[in-house]
C-alpha cells in the first residue's frame, strides 16, 4: 500500500477516536480480541503517526475502532481497501480525504447567502 494512504488511514483513525473520545487502551483491547498482534505502544505510535504497521494490522485497528463507534455520530474508519479504492477513483490527496470525512459526519459546505 502507498505510504500516503497508510498515513491517511492512521490520521483518520486518530481523528475519529479523538472525536468519539475513545481511548487508546480501549481500542487496543478490542484490537487484540479481533486477532491483532501489535503491542499497546506500537498501536499508540501508529495512531500518532510515529510508527508504521503492516496492512493487516492497520485494517484490524480500523475494524476494532468501527465496532466501538456510535455510527449515529461518528464516521467509519476506512480500511486500506476503502482508501485504495478511493485513490483509484481519483479521490487522492488530503483535500479529498477531508471532504470525504466531512460528508461522513453529515457536514455540508454552504455558500454565502444560502438558507
Amino acid at each position: 500500500m502507498d505510504d500516503t494512504l497508510a498515513r491517511e488511514q492512521a490520521a483518520r483513525l486518530h481523528r475519529t477516536l479523538e472525536d468519539a473520545r475513545i481511548g487508546g487502551r480501549r481500542l487496543w483491547v478490542r484490537y487484540l480480541a479481533l486477532g491483532g498482534t501489535a503491542g499497546e505502544l506500537e498501536v499508540e505510535g501508529y495512531r500518532h503517526g510515529c510508527l508504521d504497521l503492516p496492512v493487516r494490522q492497520r485494517d484490524l485497528l480500523a475494524w476494532a475502532a468501527n465496532t466501538l463507534l456510535d455510527r449515529r455520530f461518528h464516521p467509519r474508519v476506512p480500511s486500506s481497501g476503502d482508501l485504495a479504492g478511493a485513490a483509484r477513483a481519483g479521490a487522492v490527496g488530503a483535500g479529498a480525504a477531508r471532504a470525504g470525512a466531512g460528508r461522513d459526519r453529515g457536514e455540508r459546505a454552504s455558500s454565502a447567502g444560502a438558507d
